[in-house]
């Protein structure tokens, strides 16, 4: 069965992907976005004027089990935010046809799409396109732990 792909209303969105945060031990909500690595350029009001994000999701059958959202960065880039599908879609495809698409209804001048990556996912983000940012220095997902399967890192892709 194939899958379908739909814009959603953000409340839903996160209301729906919350469930995904308990099972990989994230949090309940999303805190404030701050990003030493120079990504965002927009600042202060052109946040919010300058900004568009659009919350995807994945249907199979008319049941949503997967989810993404993207974002403009800046004039030319765009950042991916979350990669969320229910334990048992995973390892289909899913995941990687909704980015796809998502990626796809960013027309130039948005030439390029950011994702941060933990270490052990980068082997599939690099069949899908996406390579590690030289330079950028990893960072660890959860707060007080090690590096190794805790590391992530910034990983680019050409949309053009």
């Amino acid at each position: 069965m194939s899958e379908t792909f739909e814009l959603v209303p953000f409340t839903e969105w996160r209301r729906e992907i919350a469930v995904l945060w308990e099972l990989d031990g994230g949090v309940p909500h999303i805190g404030p976005i701050i990003n030493g690595h120079g990504m965002l350029q927009y600042a202060g009001r052109e946040l919010f004027e300058q900004v568009l994000c659009f919350p995807w999701a994945a249907s199979i059958g008319g049941e949503r089990v997967a989810w993404t959202s993207t974002f403009n960065v800046s004039a030319s880039a765009v950042r991916v935010r979350g990669i969320y599908v229910l334990p048992e879609h995973r390892g289909q495809g899913v995941g990687y046809r909704l980015v796809m698409h998502a990626l796809a209804q960013w027309p130039a001048p948005w030439t390029e799409a950011f994702m941060y990556a933990r270490t052990p996912n980068l082997p599939r983000y690099a069949k899908w396109g996406f390579e590690p940012v030289p330079g950028h220095q990893p960072r660890s997902w959860r707060e007080g732990k090690a590096f190794g399967a805790n590391e992530i890192v910034l990983v680019r892709k050409s949309l053009r």
